[in-house]
C-alpha cells in the first residue's frame, strides 16, 4: 500500500557492528557493542551485548534468545561485533567477529555458529585448504601466514546458493597488535577488492562444517568488494552492495557478473523477501526490485 507503519520498539542496546539474519519469517539481531564502556577499565573497553533478539512480525513482538556460546577451549574466545551474518536453509549463520578482551588488544574469533529456531546454536567449523599463491609474494612462509587472513574477514558479506556459501568483502584487519598484510598493503587491497570464496557445506545434527572449495575473483578492478558488508541471494544469483552504494550481482553457475545502472542515490542496505529485493538508499527511499 506504499505506507510505513511503526512497529514495536527494539528492547536492547545495539550500537555498532550488529549481525542480522532472517529465519522462518522472523528477524534475528545481536552481536554488537552497546555504546557503553566497562567501568573497571581505564582505557574504555566496550561492552558487548550478551543477548540475541528475535522479532516476530505477526505478533509485532520482541523476545530475547540465547547468544552463541563459545566453542573454543580458550576462555577469551567469543563472538563480537562485525561478524559476517546471513541465512542458510532456514537457519542463521554468524562467522568470525572482533571484540576487545580484558586488555587493550582486540581479538578475532576464527569460528562460527549456526542458529536453528528449534535446536538453538551449534558450532560452525571453518577449513581453509591451500589457496592459490599470491603472485606478488615470493616468501613461502608469508604465503602460509596469509592463507587464513585472506578468507577470514571483519564486517564482510555472506550468502548461500544451492547449499554452497559465498563470503567476501569487509576487511582483514583482525587485531590492534598486528596487521596480517604488514608490508604488503597493495596485496591487501587487491585481495579485499577482488577475492572472495566458495565453501562446500556439510551439516550434521550438532554442527556445520564449511570447507573452502574455490577462490573466486571479480572480473575487473571496478567490481571492488573492499569493505562490502551487505549481500543476499535471489534464486541462483547473489546480489552485493559495494561500499560505494553500487549494486552488483554474481551467478555462480555461469560465473556471470552484472553491474546495475547507478541510481539517483547510493544504496545503504538491502535484503530479499518472497522473490524480490528491497533496498534503502542514502536518500531514505525504499526501493523494490524484481529479477527477470
Amino acid at each position: 500500500m506504499n505506507i510505513w507503519k511503526p512497529k514495536k520498539d527494539f528492547p536492547g542496546k545495539l550500537t555498532d557492528g550488529l549481525s542480522c539474519f532472517t529465519v522462518n519469517n522472523k528477524v534475528y539481531v545481536g552481536l554488537s557493542t552497546t555504546g557503553e564502556t566497562e567501568p573497571y577499565f581505564n582505557f574504555g573497553q566496550e561492552v558487548y551485548s550478551k543477548n540475541f533478539y528475535e522479532y516476530d512480525p505477526v505478533t509485532d513482538s520482541w523476545q530475547t534468545i540465547e547468544s552463541p556460546p563459545s566453542y573454543d577451549f580458550l576462555a577469551y574466545t567469543r563472538f563480537g561485533d562485525g561478524a559476517t551474518s546471513f541465512h542458510y536453509n532456514q537457519k542463521g549463520i554468524v562467522l568470525w567477529g572482533l571484540y576487545r578482551s580484558g586488555s587493550q588488544h582486540y581479538r578475532f574469533n576464527f569460528g562460527g555458529a549456526l542458529y536453528d529456531a528449534a535446536k538453538g546454536w551449534n558450532p560452525v567449523s571453518i577449513t581453509i585448504p591451500d589457496l592459490p599463491p599470491l603472485p606478488q609474494i615470493h616468501d613461502e612462509q608469508m604465503q602460509k601466514q596469509l592463507m587464513t587472513s585472506r578468507v577470514v574477514r571483519q564486517r564482510g558479506f555472506g550468502f548461500a546458493i544451492n547449499n554452497r556459501i559465498y563470503t567476501g568483502g569487509g576487511d582483514t584487519r583482525h587485531s590492534s597488535i598486528g596487521e596480517p598484510f604488514s608490508g604488503y598493503e597493495d596485496v591487501r587491497k587487491e585481495v579485499l577488492s577482488r577475492e572472495f570464496f566458495e565453501f562446500n557445506v556439510t551439516e550434521k545434527p550438532d554442527s556445520l562444517a564449511m570447507v573452502v572449495s574455490k577462490t573466486l575473483r571479480t572480473p575487473s578492478p571496478d567490481y571492488n568488494l573492499m569493505l562490502a558488508r551487505y549481500a543476499f541471494a535471489l534464486g541462483q544469483t547473489g546480489y552485493i552492495i559495494m561500499n560505494n552504494g553500487q549494486l552488483v550481482s554474481f551467478t555462480p553457475a555461469t560465473n556471470q557478473w552484472q553491474k546495475f545502472d547507478a541510481l539517483s542515490s547510493p544504496l545503504v542496505l538491502g535484503t530479499d523477501l518472497n522473490g524480490k529485493a528491497y533496498f534503502i538508499n542514502q536518500a531514505h527511499q525504499l526501493l523494490e526490485y524484481t529479477p527477470n
